[in-house]
């Protein structure tokens, strides 16, 4: 899964703070050594501290492209400085659906707006995905196959920070469930930062659960 000379992408829990490149030196079990990172846009070295915790991805040509958590444990001297990580068990990598993305159920705070009637709909969702979600309809509130419009999305990240994004969204279908009405939502447009954010919070989730011994 893990080759020498491959890049990997880091993201620390600073969401204003640029993404970094790193190679992939060496690696072993539970740990990667990489090159000093370089900032995606600076293209600058950037000094990072021991113990600075981050997201990594990664894309294998065979199997796809992986997220995991991972933090800064050590330093070593070799031809090159290189940093030491983390590398977590197979089962905590979340493997990143280039089509399809994982759903969870979850129910966060979210604001739909409809452009044709102009209707703002405050609600819920019923599960969430990086790609689109489902969320609670009230009573008497009818919509329209394939209607554009917007979506305000408050995510609650591990780190206890709120991202609120803004996103272009149409709507797919609606459905009853447990006598109540529900919308599926499809994002639109969506920028990478915006991407990396969803699937870092449906990661962090798929953890939560994990560990709490749930299922979605």
């Amino acid at each position: 899964m893990l080759k020498v000379g491959m890049e990997l992408l880091l993201e620390t829990d600073n969401q204003n703070e640029e993404k970094y490149k790193a190679k992939i030196a060496d690696f072993d079990e539970n740990k990667i050594y990489i090159s000093y990172p370089l900032g995606v846009t600076s293209n600058k070295t950037k000094f990072l501290r021991t113990d600075t915790h981050m997201y990594a991805s990664f894309v294998d040509e065979e199997s796809g492209a992986y997220l995991f958590k991972t933090k800064i444990i050590g330093r070593v001297k070799n031809q090159i400085p290189l940093l030491v990580l983390t590398f977590p068990d197979v089962e905590h990598l979340m493997k990143i659906q280039r089509r399809q993305f994982v759903r969870i159920d979850v129910a966060i705070d979210v604001s739909l707006q409809l452009l044709e009637s102009g209707d703002v709909i405050p609600t819920v969702t019923e599960d969430f995905s990086a790609g689109g979600c489902a969320v609670l309809l009230p009573k008497n509130v009818t919509i329209n196959r394939g209607e554009i419009g917007k979506i305000c999305v408050v995510l609650p990240m591990q780190s206890g920070e709120y991202v609120y994004l803004n996103l272009d969204c149409r709507l797919i279908r609606s459905f009853d469930k447990k006598k109540r009405q529900f919308a599926s939502i499809q994002f639109l447009n969506v920028k990478n930062v915006e991407q990396q954010q969803l699937m870092r919070f449906c990661f962090e989730k798929q953890l939560e659960y994990r560990k709490r011994g749930l299922t979605n």
